[in-house]
């Protein structure tokens, strides 16, 4: 049994795949396993992958149809027997010693999570950026389970982090499948249950930034990290995590932050299911708390179903944000 169990979704990235699995077999760290799964890919993202397999037992090649990364993510972490799991995306890279700092600094400080800070590269203008990481050591030892579900959630991303297995096995979390923008949802519920998280300064992992060249995919990802966030909440409400004024006041903030978004990129002929989505989860909100802030949301809906131009009623729920706080 490998003590790091490394999860590598592809998907057409042969042109930066080498550069990934280089920094991987370089590692001072041995012991690990580097499951490597291709998600259909159309280059020949599968061949090198096989070519790594074929020279190293530790890299494992699992090919799958198209299904997304988080399918991909969730048939590893259901099966490994590792100690600790990490993330990498197959066009990022990472120092020599990346599994070594983090798995030393889990086993020092007895963390469930340990973040590394990294750098964004910028492929187009060939620049480096140190990323600007919010100081998570200070909530290291937080007992308040809305204070650390806050923290995993703010713009936090799967990589450039070691996580204790059996915090996501024994807590059954997994990635909601059939999305984007499913980091954030995964690391609210990680933070939520651990114990202890340890942040190390070192810029060990390296975020390979790229252009969006396709409108929709940001309407995707908007839209989707909408439907995630609607998960999250009802797997909090589950949880039996949801009770407190709190934790409903941060879940009505973020979905109205989320709704927010969506005024400029959704398409005409989706803004109304959307829009009735959205009316729904509130109603399933309020009935959760009877707290003055969802009761004046609630009245906000009314006002919004009566608007006749469906761009207005977004703009509104921009606004609508600021109308709570």
């Amino acid at each position: 049994m490998a003590k790091i169990a490394i999860i590598i979704p592809v998907y057409n990235t042969e042109k930066y795949l080498r550069q990934c699995l280089e920094s991987i077999t370089k590692q001072t760290f041995k012991d690990f396993e580097c499951f490597c799964i291709d998600d259909g890919s159309k280059d020949k993202s599968i061949e090198i992958l096989r070519e790594y397999g074929n020279k190293d037992k530790r890299f494992i090649v699992v090919s799958q149809e198209n299904k997304g990364a988080s399918f991909a993510r969730n048939i590893i972490l259901k099966q490994t027997n590792a100690e600790f799991v990490t993330f990498i995306d197959s066009d990022d890279w990472v120092e020599v010693n990346y599994l070594e700092v983090l798995y030393r600094t889990a086993l020092n400080e007895d963390a469930d999570v340990v973040r590394a800070s990294y750098q964004m590269y910028y492929q187009r203008d060939n620049v480096y950026e140190h990323a600007r990481i919010r100081k998570i050591h200070k909530i290291c030892n937080m007992n308040s389970s809305v204070e650390k579900i806050i923290k995993g959630y703010a713009g936090m991303f799967v990589c450039s982090k070691l996580i204790k297995t059996e915090l996501i096995q024994n807590n059954k979390i997994y990635f909601y499948e059939g999305k984007t923008s499913e980091d954030n949802t995964f690391m609210a519920l990680i933070f939520l249950y651990a114990k202890k998280i340890s942040f190390i300064k070192d810029e060990i992992y390296y975020y390979r930034k790229q252009i969006q060249s396709v409108t929709s995919n940001s309407e995707r990802v908007d839209i989707d990290a909408l439907y995630n966030f609607i998960m999250l909440t009802k797997d909090l409400e589950k949880r039996n995590y949801i009770t407190l004024p709190i934790m409903n006041f941060f879940i009505i903030n973020v979905f109205l932050y989320k709704i927010g978004k969506l005024g400029k990129s959704v398409p005409k002929e989706k803004q109304k299911d959307l829009l009735l989505l959205i009316c729904d989860h509130l109603k399933y909100l309020e009935s959760l708390s009877k707290n003055m802030k969802n009761i004046i949301i609630i009245v906000k809906i009314k006002i919004i179903k009566n608007l006749l131009c469906l761009k207005y009623a977004f703009k509104f729920f921009r606004v609508l944000k600021n109308l709570i706080n």
